[in-house]
């Protein structure tokens, strides 16, 4: 094997010790044969213009990006695709054989992708209510707009920040929701999705309201620590379908493994309990 044939690729974030994703793609390169590793690299927002300068250099095949630098790492890219630049993030880069880097945005892929995977039979034939209104708000609302979702209703703690993702991307197919009135909203939704950081491990708890949901109503929440959280035990007690966030992260790290090495990757029995053993430490 000579160095040509190892592969490498990262995610840089900060903080970053806790992600998931080295598991995840280390996983893949040895199911599929790719000789090579994917590490985490702690990158503060002083040294990011530093790091993509030096990307191309590095080796790397590509690297994920994560906070605080999905958008900082906009500008310093050569190419950014329309979907990422729709998204006003990017959290895939490839860097290319003649060192050029290219920027992509797989979450609201990996979002759509993990909710059909997990609810075969679901149609997008009545109204989904997001909550929340950062960059995975924005990846979930797009990605739902794509799929021809009759409306997507968004609420979030500060409007303005709602109105913005409607104004930028809802072309008329969407509507905000005061905060306060959020719980008035899901009677009307067949699908809900929390985008916030509550009810996250060391976060507050997100409070909703589903007495009011048709059964059929689907609950979907990104937040994968705890992987049952507040919201996805309460919308099981009203018998509601419910979808984990874990599914998204795999959905989305492996559309950027698709990019980097070309190679088509998926969620298995054997790396999904590697995730949840690593969520339990």
């Amino acid at each position: 094997m000579t160095i040509d044939d190892y592969k490498t690729a990262a995610v840089i974030g900060y903080p970053i010790a806790q992600s998931l994703s080295p598991l995840m793609h280390n996983h893949w390169m040895q199911q599929v044969g790719i000789k090579g590793d994917y590490s985490a690299r702690e990158v503060p927002p002083e040294g990011l213009e530093d790091f993509v300068r030096h990307a191309a250099k590095s080796g790397l095949s590509g690297f994920n990006v994560t906070v605080p630098h999905k958008t900082k790492v906009f500008s310093l890219l050569d190419k950014v695709a329309p979907l990422a630049r729709q998204m006003g993030a990017v959290n895939t880069v490839k860097v290319g054989a003649d060192g050029t880097l290219s920027g992509f945005n797989t979450d609201g892929i990996g979002l759509v992708k993990h909710l059909k995977n997990s609810i075969p039979d679901y149609f997008a034939d009545r109204p989904a209510l997001i909550l929340g209104a950062g960059g995975a708000a924005r990846a979930a609302a797009l990605g739902l707009l794509t799929e021809n979702i009759p409306l997507v209703m968004i609420t979030n703690r500060t409007r303005t920040k709602a109105e913005a993702i409607a104004k930028d991307i809802g072309r008329g197919r969407m509507t905000v929701v005061n905060w306060d009135d959020r719980t008035d909203a899901v009677a009307a939704a067949g699908l809900i999705i929390n985008t916030t950081v509550l009810g996250m491990t060391g976060q507050p708890a997100l409070t909703l309201d589903l007495s009011s949901a048709a059964v059929d109503t689907i609950v979907y929440d990104i937040v994968y620590k705890p992987l049952e959280t507040g919201l996805l035990r309460a919308a099981r007690m009203h018998g509601l379908r419910t979808v984990d966030g874990l599914g998204m992260l795999v959905h989305q790290g492996a559309a950027a493994f698709k990019i980097w090495f070309g190679k088509d990757v998926g969620f298995d029995a054997n790396l999904r309990s590697k995730l949840e053993a690593a969520l339990t430490c």
